[in-house]
């Protein structure tokens, strides 16, 4: 999992299908803020304010929703400085993210199930999204991804004796009932005939015992949407797993695959990403998920100096009113400018 997006999560944009949420009439196209070279408007405001309404509706309603709105809202337009700030560092050092993008679009068709990126475009159409928008969104999403794993990612050194060290300090955190983290590749049996799965199936295990990265096996073969995630399903207490996989996953080592396991939906191979004893386990057991555990922890803040520096190298007005909650000192430098 990629820990640079799990930490900007309000950087990172939804690409998913979904209808565009409806925005305010009459959203007056009123320039709110400048950054260098780039204006952001009052309308790009406000549909951050729908997005953001939106995803807390999943968990909120009512006046707890308005609440929760009107408290996240503050950062908004930290937010979207930040990303032009970002975007912008990215184009100065020449960034170039077209073979990403391409791999994308391309990971987002198969997401979908389509054959073609023509067909990906008249599936944006046809859901109201504006199909070089779209395209332009994950552009910066990747140009932010690329400058935050060279600025910051890179920087971040973390040994084994710091490691240990934290462990010592939160030995309750990785408590464990006894779990596995899991990726998978499934073979339909709605997609192929009985006989068609199964043969696909073995070919799958086939390829892998021949040295194929499991990666690109899901890729290739796999009809499950874990797809995007490079089949990972995430982590499984292992009491609640179904016998006949438990009993296939027990004799894997981490980073081994288990044979084709017939199942409801057709044909499963199995790849053990991690496992975890039940109680307390050992340092060397978890040292993945404490070394995660460190490093977010000090990239939050480290993300939070490389923009401020940016900020003071840059060229920023605000509209009155608006105030940049990522500033040094946030209100104090209030532009007075006029925009039409």
């Amino acid at each position: 999992m990629n820990r640079t997006v799990k930490i900007l999560a309000w950087a990172i944009l939804a690409t998913a299908f979904v209808a565009p949420q409806a925005q305010a009439a009459h959203v007056v196209e009123r320039i709110i803020a400048r950054v260098n070279g780039e204006i952001i408007t009052q309308r790009q405001f406000e549909k951050k304010k729908a997005d953001l309404r939106g995803e807390l509706s999943q968990q909120y309603s009512g006046l707890d929703l308005d609440a929760k709105v009107n408290d996240e809202s503050k950062n908004l337009l930290r937010n979207l400085i930040d990303e032009s700030l970002m975007v912008q560092k990215a184009k100065d050092q020449d960034i170039n993210v077209e073979t990403d993008l391409i791999k994308k679009l391309d990971s987002m068709r198969q997401d979908q199930k389509l054959a073609t990126i023509d067909d990906l475009q008249k599936a944006a159409e046809g859901a109201g999204l504006n199909w070089e928008d779209l395209k332009e969104e994950l552009r910066r999403q990747l140009l932010m991804q690329e400058i935050i794993s060279r600025e910051v990612g890179s920087r971040l050194v973390i040994t084994r004796e710091e490691m240990r060290k934290y462990y010592d300090q939160h030995k309750e955190e990785f408590k464990s009932e006894g779990m596995v983290h899991l990726a998978e590749i499934l073979i339909s049996n709605t997609k192929y005939k009985p006989d068609e799965a199964e043969k696909r199936a073995k070919e799958v295990v086939a390829e892998l015992k021949g040295g194929a990265k499991f990666s690109a096996m899901v890729k290739k073969y796999s009809d499950d949407p874990s797809v995007d995630q490079g089949g990972d399903i995430g982590m499984m207490k292992t009491g609640g797993i179904a016998p006949v996989i438990a009993s296939a996953v027990d004799k894997l080592d981490i980073n081994e695959n288990t044979d084709a396991i017939s199942i409801k939906s057709g044909y499963i191979i199995l790849r053990l990403m991690e496992r975890f004893s039940p109680g307390i386990p050992p340092f060397e057991e978890v040292e993945p998920r404490v070394n995660e555990a460190l490093y977010n922890q000090r990239m939050a803040p480290k993300m939070r100096e490389f923009l401020t520096q940016l900020r003071k190298d840059s060229y920023i007005f605000l509209a009155p009113g608006y105030i940049d909650t990522g500033a040094d000192t946030p209100g104090a430098a209030l532009a007075a400018e006029r925009t039409q």
